[in-house]
């Protein structure tokens, strides 16, 4: 099933970690802070964007959306990050999610972990 999940703003946290909000279609919005998703797209609506940069106030524009394989807290399902490299989002440098050392685009990946506002792509 078809998962969106959006790394939200640091006033929402689930203990001591960054929350995300996690929707499924049909369903309400569950939060966590942990998540595992296959065939995942990266998204960015360009009208919030570009609410965003006129407001100069984040808003809710950009997601993750793939298949949901695990939710869970603490220690990771994956028994290792190796092959994973890190995407970042920054709406006031760049229209889409970048890889976090060669900045170039990233629209797709088989495998996405999610924690926390760090999230890990197979690229």
């Amino acid at each position: 099933m078809t998962t969106w999940v959006h790394t939200h703003l640091p006033r929402l946290t689930a203990g001591d970690r960054d929350c995300l909000s996690i929707k499924v279609p049909g369903q309400k919005i569950a939060y966590g802070s942990d998540v595992l998703l296959r065939n995942a797209c990266f998204t960015v609506h360009e009208r919030g964007r570009r609410r965003c940069l006129e407001y100069g106030v984040r808003n809710v524009h950009a997601w993750v959306v793939g298949e949901e394989v695990q939710r869970w807290s603490g220690a990771p399902p994956l028994t290792s990050l190796e092959g994973f490299r890190r995407a970042v989002y920054d709406p006031w440098k760049g229209s889409a999610f970048v890889d976090a050392e060669t900045f170039t685009a990233v629209f797709w990946s088989e495998v996405v972990m999610i924690s926390g506002k760090t999230v890990w792509y197979k690229p």
